[in-house]
């Protein structure tokens, strides 16, 4: 497919511990990119990639959850995060999709729906049947990308604070795609 994250030298892989700190200076620099106006501006300078560092090395040492990265020029561009849902109102066939972040300079270029999709199928093969996503209410930009993916909004918000600032997140579902089932 022409324009296709392949043929930009982009390839999908499932991380490593190694690639904590990489993933966090990825993750950092994503928010301060996304999220201006959105979230104050003293919660964006306060990012830490050493604790996101330390955040990402107990997340790829637990087997129960799955992270795909997108690689580019041997530079880390992705990072797509899943595993069981945590909310207490769904059950166990219910994944989520934690986090999808793409360094800023591969916005629009559709990595981010490879990396999407990859991460989908990480939950298929684990037994899920469907998925939820947490979304900054917001965010028009991932609102957009998430519709184009078939994820719809349910009833369910959380309220959050952040530097001061109340924001809601809207939480959205779908099923996975039976295509990728097993």
């Amino acid at each position: 497919m022409p324009g296709s994250p392949a043929e930009a030298g982009v390839t999908l892989r499932d991380a490593r511990v190694d690639d904590a700190r990489d993933i966090a200076a990825m993750h950092v620099a994503s928010w301060r990119a996304a999220y201006p106006g959105l979230l104050p501006a003293a919660v964006l300078e306060g990012l830490s990639v050493e604790r996101r560092t330390a955040t990402w090395e107990r997340v790829l040492a637990d087997g129960r959850q799955f992270v795909v990265v997108a690689v580019a020029g041997g530079r880390l561009v992705g990072v797509g995060h899943t595993g069981p849902a945590r909310d207490a109102d769904l059950g166990p066939s219910t994944g989520q999709l934690t986090t999808l972040y793409l360094a800023p300079a591969t916005w629009g270029a559709g990595t981010g729906r490879a990396l999407h999709d990859a991460a989908l199928d990480r939950l298929t093969a684990a037994g899920y049947d469907s998925a939820v996503v947490w979304m900054l209410s917001t965010n028009d930009r991932a609102r957009r990308f998430y519709e184009r993916q078939g994820w719809v909004r349910d009833p369910l918000l959380r309220v959050q604070q952040f530097g001061g600032r109340v924001v809601i997140d809207h939480r959205l579902g779908r099923p996975l795609p039976p295509a990728l089932r097993t």
